[in-house]
């Protein structure tokens, strides 16, 4: 049987799990992480949840009074697409062409420090991340 793809919705999350779900939330959808990141600061509370089988990594922030909520999603594994597209191993430029249909704006490419280059989609809160042959490896969602 095979699995479902997980949709990339931008500015909402993906179809997994939406933006501001809770602790509780996450965990009844998607179960315990393997491994929890906490980032303590003097202004804020961040949790980093990382599912390594499933190839996803939550972002949770404090908020509020409402506790830690999802608050961005990486997706690093084949299981993904945008608009009906699988993304994993697809070229920058595919991944622009498919921007531009979908009207996604303007884009930021950068060559990160560590080897990957970015590129982003301000407007949708978008980061796509290619390895040194500019292949996909992960896309990066975040809310406002």
């Amino acid at each position: 049987m095979a699995t479902e793809k997980i949709k990339i919705l931008p500015m909402e999350g993906c179809s997994l799990i939406r933006f501001g779900a809770s602790e509780n939330d996450v965990i009844n959808v998607i179960g315990e992480p393997d491994e929890r990141e906490n980032i303590d600061d003097e202004d804020y509370n961040s949790e980093i949840w990382y599912y390594d089988e499933k190839g996803v990594t939550l972002f949770l922030d404090e908020m509020e009074d409402d506790g830690l909520l999802v608050s961005g999603i990486e997706l690093e594994n084949d299981n993904f697409e945008l608009e009906g597209v699988s993304l994993i191993g697809k070229t920058i430029d595919e991944i622009k062409a498919l921007a531009d249909k979908l009207k996604y704006g303007e884009a930021d490419v950068e060559k990160e420090e560590w080897g990957e280059f970015r590129l982003s989609y301000e407007d949708k809160l978008l980061d796509f991340y290619f390895d040194e042959s500019k292949k996909l490896i992960s896309v990066s969602l975040g809310m406002e």
